[in-house]
């Protein structure tokens, strides 16, 4: 958890950082070229950080192997990734960028993504699940130092093509450390189980195992990214860039709710009694719902003219984007204890049809309400679509469990005292 929350933190500066530096336009063709690429890097996770974790935790596959496992898909994600990356390129939407920097920063993208979140699944399977976010934090500082030095050093156009080499050569540097030390801690570890049984596991049944989460996963980043990827087709980049920026905050609110999220899964998936789950998903929902509410009038409150001082004044329509997104942030950040407890429960079709329900509903509303309220109709588009997808996860959990409306509202005294004395305990708790 504390390795998390620096890393957030961290990521949070650099981005204002490198948002303060390209001021809206300029950061929408960089962001808009990020979540491209985050696009193609999911696809090709396949599921493995799911199925790896699954089979190496259980000692039925061998380190040595996921590590050819791994590296054998980062290889083909960027066989098949980089020509149809070249047939996108379109250098009117991306000024700042050459066919051959395009390609480039591709590569170190995809690679860099892959690398980083399947070598994780080695250390999470062998217990050290702490040690990916403590090294993502080292290589991001030192990212963090050399980002800030690059406006000594280099002037006008300069600036922009550093930072952008910078930020995409680090994204691959990262991921290569981490399979590295992953690769020479674990490569002996053998799958135990597979060697007594006789049963060898490879990626055609790690695939089958994971192939339903994948799909799922898939549509919810699709679904929740699924404005950033039309709008350039419906307005120009300095609104595309406050879109972004003001989509990005509720992308922070959601992290910081999914620090929760595998402890959750982990507690419903174990022997805990049924009913305690029950009550503590609906805890954890209004603990959000509450969370967020206060965030939310902060920034109505002071919003508009926190915004444009901390970002620019490039991002002056920032400010009605965001509020256009608070109705969708409730969900956003709410939403992952259902999405927890369904996968934990073993209900994979729950997460399924809601991510369709999502994906669906934003793609139609997306052209309505943009033609009538611009790249703020965007927003709205997003938030119906997540408040689509909600309803009918509660829909389903009140099959399970019997609830009043208020449950799923905000904290109450009771909620109160048990997050106080969480705390007290959590002070107690010896230094180790």
């Amino acid at each position: 958890m504390y390795w998390k929350v620096l890393q957030l933190g961290l990521s949070f500066f650099i981005n204002l950082f490198l948002t303060r530096h390209f001021q809206s336009s300029i950061s929408a063709e960089f962001y808009s070229f990020v979540y491209l690429l985050s696009l193609f890097a999911s696809f090709f996770t396949l599921g493995l950080d799911i199925g790896l974790n699954y089979y190496l935790s259980r000692l039925q596959i061998s380190a040595r192997a996921a590590c050819q496992i791994i590296a054998a898909v980062t290889m083909l994600a960027l066989l098949i990734s980089l020509p149809l990356l070249t047939i996108l390129y379109r250098p009117v939407r991306y000024p700042d960028l050459s066919r051959s920097q395009w390609l480039f920063f591709s590569g170190c993208q995809i690679a860099g993504v892959l690398l980083t979140s399947l070598s994780g699944t080695l250390f999470t399977a062998y217990g050290r699940n702490y040690r990916p976010s403590q090294y993502s934090f080292g290589i991001n500082l030192a990212l963090a130092v050399l980002v800030f030095t690059v406006p000594i050093f280099y002037h006008g156009s300069l600036v922009v093509e550093k930072l952008f080499f910078l930020y995409f050569s680090f994204s691959l540097l990262q991921g290569v450390i981490l399979y590295v030390v992953a690769a020479v801690r674990y490569w002996g570890r053998t799958g135990v189980d597979a060697m007594r049984t006789g049963q060898t596991v490879g990626i055609r049944d790690i695939l089958r195992y994971s192939f339903m989460a994948f799909i799922t996963n898939f549509i919810f980043f699709v679904g929740g990214r699924l404005c950033i990827y039309l709008l350039p087709y419906r307005v120009d980049a300095a609104d595309q860039g406050n879109y972004i920026q003001a989509y990005k905050l509720v992308e922070y609110m959601g992290l910081i709710a999914s620090f929760l999220y595998y402890p959750f899964i982990a507690l419903v998936a174990g022997q805990t009694e049924g009913k305690t789950k029950d009550r503590l998903l609906l805890f954890l929902v209004r603990l959000s719902h509450t969370a967020v509410l206060v965030f939310s009038l902060f920034m109505l409150v002071a919003g508009k003219t926190l915004l444009p001082f901390v970002y620019g004044h490039s991002f002056d329509r920032m400010y009605g984007i965001f509020i256009c997104f608070i109705p969708g942030l409730f969900p956003v950040c709410s939403s992952t204890f259902f999405t927890a407890y369904y996968y934990g429960a073993g209900q994979l079709k729950y997460n399924f049809i809601s991510g369709c329900i999502q994906l669906t509903t934003i793609f139609i509303l997306f052209f309505v309400c943009t033609s009538l309220g611009g790249v703020r109709g965007a927003a709205i588009a997003f938030s119906l679509g997540s408040i689509a997808s909600m309803a009918y996860d509660c829909i389903v959990f009140r099959k399970v469990t019997l609830y009043r409306v208020r449950d799923l509202l905000l904290v109450n005294g009771a909620d109160g005292r048990l997050v106080l004395d969480f705390f007290r305990q959590w002070r107690r708790q010896p230094a180790k």
